[in-house]
């Protein structure tokens, strides 16, 4: 089975990939250079499946996924895991934060460490990458030794950098989401949780109050909700909910049932097992 994630080797996306698919050994992983790249891998059938994050808990949501589950491609998460991420300072010698002159990192870290930055690298430009991974390759090359990157533990070995300081992130409980996109969805485990996507009718007051009353009525707990601009006009949005059960199951399969009738737009994005 053949699973893409973002690469190069080194990510958080490889590092979360490898422990989750650590004790299947027909899985062999792909790296893809961007998310929208991995994903319509999955969609052209160049692979099985993709392993991408969706969420952080400290940014929030990867809006290139939600965007493309929404509108671009016909894709289910048949899984999820849950990865602590720790943000580490990278560089060619072990140098004094303050002789730092440039920092390069993929956009996600980057925000997560936004206070570190801001307080100890009070020099240094930034510099967006397409991945950790990249930023700490980027930096290995360079003949400059004031550059530091972004990374992680693996690409500090690597690439052969230097760790200057562990776990940098502005809070501690950083943890990031990540999810299976398949052709299809999982079965029913008993422990599961359920994605879905709408739009309400904008000319009808109360749509989205309607809709989360197909959830409440029937006590359906609902883990996650978000909106995203559906990028057609001002005021247009996508709402994603996660809910716990399987669309299998009765009650869930009632409301889904109910909020298609409602809305202007809806889209089932899979049942899978909710991560331990």
């Amino acid at each position: 089975m053949k699973v893409a994630y973002l690469g190069p080797e080194g990510t958080f996306s490889d590092e979360a990939a490898r422990k989750f698919f650590a004790k299947k050994t027909q899985i062999r992983l792909i790296p893809y250079p961007t998310i929208a790249d991995l994903i319509f891998a999955v969609a052209r059938g160049e692979v099985d499946a993709a392993f991408t994050p969706i969420e952080n808990s400290i940014e929030g949501a990867v809006g290139t996924v939600l965007d493309m589950l929404a509108r671009d491609v016909n894709l289910k998460i048949r899984g999820e895991s849950l990865f602590p991420v720790q943000n580490c300072l990278l560089a060619k010698d072990r140098i004094a934060l303050i002789k730092i002159t440039d920092v390069i990192s993929h956009p996600q870290p980057m925000a997560q460490c936004r206070q570190f930055i801001r307080k100890n690298l009070t020099r240094a430009r930034i510099h967006i990458s397409e991945s950790t991974a990249g930023a700490a390759k980027q930096v290995a090359e360079l003949e400059s030794r004031s550059f530091a990157a972004i990374g992680t533990l693996s690409a500090a070995k690597l690439y052969g950098l230097k760790i200057l300081k562990k776990g940098i992130n502005d809070h501690k409980d950083n943890v990031t989401r990540f999810v299976i996109l398949a052709k299809h969805d999982h079965g029913r485990t008993g422990a599961d949780k359920t994605s879905i996507v709408f739009a309400v009718h904008k000319d009808k007051p109360g749509g989205l109050y309607e809709v989360l009353g197909e959830f409440a009525n029937r006590r359906i707990n609902l883990t996650r909700i978000e909106s995203r601009p559906a990028k057609r006009s001002l005021g247009d949005y996508y709402f994603f909910i996660d809910m716990q059960g399987h669309h299998a199951d009765a009650q869930v399969k009632a409301a889904l049932s109910g909020i298609r009738r409602r809305a202007s737009f809806f889209k089932l994005l899979g049942s899978y097992p909710r991560a331990k």
